[in-house]
């Protein structure tokens, strides 16, 4: 398909990735990793030109000193203060949040990154991991297969239609986090509480939805690579039906839905790049004249930006854009007009 065409080569995998951050920035919902996001024309990160432009707004332009950390490999990156301490990228990290104490990997060192930018509070690093602390979260990793079979397990005693996606237990090891799906909601207020009985620990069950459930499975998407949002997707794209429409490809959802049922989030990736496309194309159905003779637009040959034209013979040609004059103004989908028939055709007396 050719909205899926970025996953064949890196080069345009990047070029993808840059244009959703692109978006990302200019998103209303953009969370506080904007700044570690921030494309500007001068090739920089946070510096005075990535401030958007307010007349008779007098801008904070003041410097402080963040890292972005990263506490999934899938997740978000999040800027926090590194409270002098010495990081590099792919260090380990403490660093304090609003459920306490949580173990983090540095994404971006630190560096100056202009304060109007930041959103939300900037936590702080408490200190820099030891082995002790990774060996335990080591240790903590490969209980949570268990903690996974002990509540599906609990899960069936008590009839509740529930099913088991991850766990996570954070940092000090006194909370289990297990994500779970489900078709509706489910009165799970028992089974907190054997639990809770059973790890000694504080628990906390998170009903998620199919995306969320692709996202923390992970898999192979369409394209044969690993999926997007369980490798490198800070966020969910915004995609909708239009999209493919844009792109000229089949409106059949089955044909353009990812492992998680929804539709691709690649088709966001290159939907600016074809709305562009169409600007220089004429629209379907429109009246043109060619060297060949009168006609209107039949089809469009968006990647190539190629025109096929419907001639009043009934031949069809294909043609550039520059070699063809619209004659109507503004188009009609050929779907919506009057089929003519082909000269050539016999007509039945």
């Amino acid at each position: 398909m050719a909205g899926l065409s970025c996953t064949a080569h890196p080069s345009s995998v990047e070029d993808a990735r840059r244009r959703f951050r692109e978006r990302v920035l200019l998103s209303p919902v953009a969370g506080r990793f904007r700044a570690s996001l921030m494309l500007n024309d001068c090739g920089c990160d946070g510096c005075e030109h990535a401030l958007p432009s307010i007349e008779g707004a007098a801008i904070d332009t003041s410097e402080r000193q963040v890292a972005g950390v990263r506490f999934r490999d899938s997740g978000r990156t999040y800027y926090v203060n590194p409270e002098g301490i010495d990081l590099d990228s792919s260090d380990w990290v403490v660093v304090d949040t609003a459920r306490g104490a949580e173990l983090a990997q540095v994404v971006i060192a630190p560096q100056q990154v202009i304060a109007a930018l930041l959103d939300g509070d900037v936590r702080s690093v408490i200190r820099r991991a030891t082995d002790e602390d990774l060996a335990s979260a080591e240790e903590r990793r490969a209980m949570e297969g268990d903690a996974l079979r002990t509540f599906a397990a609990m899960a069936r005693d008590l009839n509740l239609p529930m099913k088991p996606i991850s766990a996570d237990y954070s940092f000090d090891g006194a909370r289990l986090t297990i994500n779970f799906a489900s078709n509706g909601r489910v009165d799970f207020r028992e089974l907190v509480r054997q639990l809770a009985r059973h790890f000694g620990c504080r628990i906390e069950l998170h009903q998620v939805g199919p995306r969320d459930e692709a996202r923390l499975l992970g898999g192979l998407g369409r394209c044969g690579r690993p999926l997007c949002c369980s490798t490198w997707l800070p966020q969910f794209a915004d995609v909708s039906m239009t999209m493919a429409k844009v792109q000229d490809l089949s409106p059949n959802p089955e044909k353009l839905s990812g492992v998680c049922g929804r539709l691709l989030c690649c088709l966001s990736f290159e939907q600016e790049q074809y709305r562009e496309a169409r600007t220089r194309l004429p629209r379907l159905g429109q009246e043109v004249m060619t060297e060949q003779g009168q006609g209107y637009v039949h089809s469009l040959q968006i990647l190539k930006e190629t025109v096929t034209v419907r001639l009043e013979n009934g031949e069809s040609v294909t043609l550039e854009p520059s070699e063809i004059t619209v004659l109507a103004g503004p188009g009609r989908d050929v779907r919506n007009r009057r089929r003519r028939p082909r000269r050539d055709s016999s007509n039945a007396e």
